[in-house]
C-alpha cells in the first residue's frame, strides 16, 4: 500500500509492475456477477481498518452502504486490491486524495461506488477500536463512576484518541482514571492487556464532567465569627466543575472565617469548626484539691478546643488564671 502520514514506504512498484493483471482481475470479477450487481450500490471506506493479508480485501476496509443485498456484497467484499503491508502491527495511513487513486487503479469505473473517509489507516494483524466504539467504551467506563457525584452529570469534551489499535486479536482494553472520578477534568489512561495479562502500550485522554447539584448557600449576610446555624442555610444549585472546595452541609458545628454574602456558596474556605470554649463566653471552671473542690463562673479570654489549655478570668475577683478545657463550658486547675 502507499506510504501515507506515518512515512512508510508501500510496495508502489510491485503495484505498478501487476497493474494489469490486477485491472483484469478486477474487471473479471465484476462481470462474472453480471446483472446480480445494482449500478447503485455504495460502500463506506472505514476512517480506520485491520486486514489479515496477504492481500486487502474490499470487504475488509469498507461496509455496505446501499443498494447491495447481503449476496452481492459477499462478492463485492472479496475484490482484492493492493498487497497488504509485512509488518503487523503497524499502522499505515493514506489520505483521501491518494486512496481514491489507489481505488482508482485497482477497481476501475467501481470505485466510483465507493464513499472515501478524510484519511484511512490500515494496519495488518490485530484489531482496532475506531472513535465512536472507543468513546462508548469510555462512557460506559465513567457512567457507573459517576453516579452520586450530582443531581445530573453531563459528560463533554471527550479528548480521546481518533482509534486505537491492538497487535493481537485476544488483547483487551482496560480503562483507568487517576483517583475517583470527580467534577472539572478527568485524565483517562487507556491501557492494552495482552492474553499474559501484561499490560503491554497505552494512550490518554481526558473528559469534562459537569456536575450539577444543589449546595448549601448563606440564607442572609454572615460576618466574620458567626455561627453558622440551619436558619441561616439555604440551598442553590450550582455546577461543581466550576466550583471546587465546597461545602457538602454535613459536619460541624461550623462558624465563618470570613464574610459571605446572602445567596453565596458556603466554600470550606469559609469555615472553621466551633471551638467547644470560644472567647468572651461564660464557662464553669471547678479547682480540685486535695481536700476541697470549688466551681466558679469564669470567662474565657480565649477559644480552645478540648484538652488545650486557655486563660479566664474570675467574674468577681478578675484574676486570670490558667485552666484545662475537660468538657462543653467545662475548665479545670488542679
Amino acid at each position: 500500500m502507499p506510504s501515507g502520514k506515518s512515512g512508510r514506504k508501500g510496495p508502489v512498484r510491485a503495484v505498478v509492475m501487476a497493474a494489469m493483471a490486477v485491472c483484469l482481475l478486477v474487471a473479471g470479477t465484476v462481470a462474472a456477477m453480471g446483472a446480480s450487481v445494482p449500478d447503485g450500490w455504495k460502500a463506506a471506506v472505514r476512517s480506520v481498518a485491520c486486514v489479515q493479508g496477504p492481500t486487502v480485501l474490499l470487504g475488509e476496509i469498507a461496509d455496505p452502504v446501499q443498494g447491495a443485498d447481503q449476496r452481492t456484497w459477499r462478492t463485492l467484499s472479496q475484490i482484492a486490491l493492493w498487497k497488504a503491508s509485512d509488518k503487523r502491527g503497524h499502522p499505515v495511513s493514506i489520505d483521501r486524495d491518494r486512496l481514491a487513486k489507489v481505488l482508482r487503479h485497482y477497481m476501475g469505473d467501481e470505485a466510483s461506488h465507493l464513499v472515501l473517509p478524510m484519511q484511512l489507516t490500515v494496519q495488518t494483524g490485530g484489531k482496532v477500536l475506531n472513535a465512536n466504539q472507543l468513546r462508548s467504551e469510555v462512557v460506559e467506563f465513567l457512567t457507573p463512576r459517576s453516579r452520586g457525584l450530582g443531581d445530573q452529570v453531563e459528560m463533554k469534551d471527550l479528548d480521546l484518541p481518533d482509534h486505537y489499535f491492538f497487535d493481537n486479536v485476544t488483547d483487551t482494553l482496560t480503562i483507568e482514571v487517576n483517583g475517583d472520578v470527580r467534577p472539572g477534568r478527568n485524565t483517562i489512561r487507556l491501557r492494552t492487556v495482552n492474553s499474559q495479562g501484561k499490560v503491554v502500550a497505552g494512550k490518554a485522554g481526558t473528559v469534562f464532567l459537569n456536575v450539577w447539584k444543589a449546595v448549601p448557600v448563606a440564607a442572609a449576610p454572615l460576618n466574620r465569627g458567626e455561627r453558622v446555624t440551619r436558619d441561616k442555610v439555604g440551598f442553590r444549585r450550582v455546577n461543581l466543575a466550576y466550583n471546587p472546595g465546597l461545602w457538602d452541609g454535613v459536619g460541624g458545628p461550623w462558624r465563618m472565617v470570613r464574610t459571605l454574602g446572602r445567596g453565596q456558596p458556603f466554600m470550606l474556605s469559609h469555615l472553621e469548626p466551633v471551638p467547644v470554649i470560644e472567647k468572651g463566653e461564660r464557662v464553669d471552671l471547678v479547682y480540685r484539691g486535695k481536700r476541697v473542690q470549688l466551681t466558679m463562673k469564669v470567662e474565657a479570654l480565649e477559644d480552645a478546643s478540648m484538652g488545650q489549655q486557655i486563660q479566664v478570668r474570675n467574674l468577681q475577683s478578675k484574676k486570670t488564671v490558667v485552666a484545662t478545657v475537660v468538657g462543653d463550658d467545662l475548665v479545670m486547675v488542679r
